[in-house]
């Protein structure tokens, strides 16, 4: 295993000959979450066919058009959580984000999909265990009761979907996302759709990566914002006064200060392969530090300091930023990822404060292939116009007593 840092070198890297290096090796910890018919795990011409037929449900037009539907779940979802008490946010976002893709990829929201979406909540808890990364665990306790029951919520899902595949494909809905538009390109390639197994592995990688990874991104932009209290008021006074600009900057800071991929997906040398002189042969694995590259002095000035002001000027140049990866492995839902972390500091921000529970950032733990902070994001969500008052109140009482002595 090997693990690189330098730009040029991860650049390298994610832009290798699709036969040299083989990224799907790389990702067999999620096979049992997507299954072996997923084109995250697939290499080469089937990698970019899979990728070729979800990526016009994620291209950046079409994802605007979702930007309603986006934020009435946010502000659905934003309403429930409790204020004045410190919680851990990450497992409402977690609920929050997958709902927003279970839209996405299904259409309207119905009695299935509302069910669906709590069996998956339910399953995807495997991800915090080490019983996904070892296997050797699974016949042990206290892993073994976990696995169990992960199996059997991965049983129920894969049927509630095979139902709502096959429910489209008899009778079409006008709103049907992702798996319509797979099932269209299916039906004018005249596939007879015999390996429905195939397409329920292709949704369940795009329910997984779309909820996940954009679930802990904002677990972490609560943690920097609650310790971070100067930026958060410059971020609340731009959206009191219209302006986006450093919301756009503060969500690509969050992205480089706490990127959820630590590396790229490993990528296998499948063939000798060079790198600044350097020559890997078979069977070596290659890695990619996106969290090292973007914490590089020599890339970026302070860069262990929260700074969205650094991304006001110009856009983070793709070479030196990848929080989404890179190459033909570059997360394809992008887009709706930062339209939602967008939306969703939008709506809290209006009306509540984010304040720390704890007297520094969280550290991180491992959730599958990403990093979350690791108290699940614990903070206190408290009424901007309360809090107003509160500080007008001790203003006041502080005044009266000078008066007074």
């Amino acid at each position: 295993m090997v693990f690189l840092s330098d730009a040029a070198d991860i650049k390298t890297i994610v832009r290798a000959p699709a036969n040299v290096l083989h990224p799907g090796a790389g990702g067999v910890v999620i096979r049992p979450l997507v299954g072996d018919g997923s084109f995250m795990l697939a290499d080469e011409d089937a990698h970019l066919d899979g990728r070729r037929a979800i990526l016009p449900a994620f291209r950046y037009t079409r994802v605007r058009e979702h930007t309603e539907m986006v934020d009435d779940i946010v502000r659905q979802e934003v309403a429930l959580w409790p204020r004045n008490t410190p919680i851990a946010i990450h497992p409402y976002l977690r609920a929050l984000t997958l709902r927003v893709i279970l839209r996405t990829v299904f259409g309207r929201e119905s009695a299935c999909q509302c069910e669906l979406h709590a069996r998956l909540l339910r399953m995807f808890t495997i991800t915090a265990s080490l019983a996904l990364q070892e296997g050797q665990l699974r016949p042990l306790p206290p892993w073994r009761s976990l696995w169990r029951g992960f199996l059997s919520e991965r049983a129920a899902v894969h049927k509630l979907v095979d139902e709502m595949i096959s429910d489209e494909a008899h009778a079409p809905a006008r709103d049907s996302g992702l798996l319509g538009m797979l099932l269209e390109r299916k039906a004018a390639a005249n596939d007879a759709m015999a390996d429905r197994r195939q397409m329920r592995d292709e949704l369940m990688s795009v329910i997984l990566a779309g909820h996940e990874t954009t679930a802990s991104e904002l677990a972490w932009a609560f943690q920097l914002l609650a310790h971070n209290q100067s930026t958060t008021a410059r971020l609340v006074d731009s959206l009191d006064n219209g302006e986006d600009r450093y919301l756009a900057a503060t969500v690509q800071e969050v992205l480089r200060h706490r990127p959820v991929f630590l590396f790229t997906i490993p990528r296998v040398v499948n063939a000798p392969f060079e790198i600044a002189g350097r020559t890997f042969h078979p069977p070596a694995h290659l890695m990619g530090c996106i969290h090292l590259m973007q914490h590089d002095p020599a890339v970026y000035e302070d860069p262990e300091r929260f700074l969205p002001e650094r991304f006001l000027a110009a856009e983070p140049p793709p070479e030196i930023w990848m929080p989404w990866g890179g190459g033909r492995k570059r997360c394809p839902g992008h887009h709706l990822a930062v339209l939602e972390m967008q939306l969703v500091l939008k709506a809290v921000l209006s009306e509540l404060q984010v304040l720390p529970v704890s007297n520094r950032v969280e550290t991180a733990r491992w959730r599958s292939v990403i990093v979350t902070p690791g108290r699940g994001s614990r903070v206190v969500l408290r009424g901007r116009r309360r809090a107003a008052s509160g500080v007008r109140e001790r203003a006041s009482a502080t005044t009266r007593g000078r008066v007074s002595s």
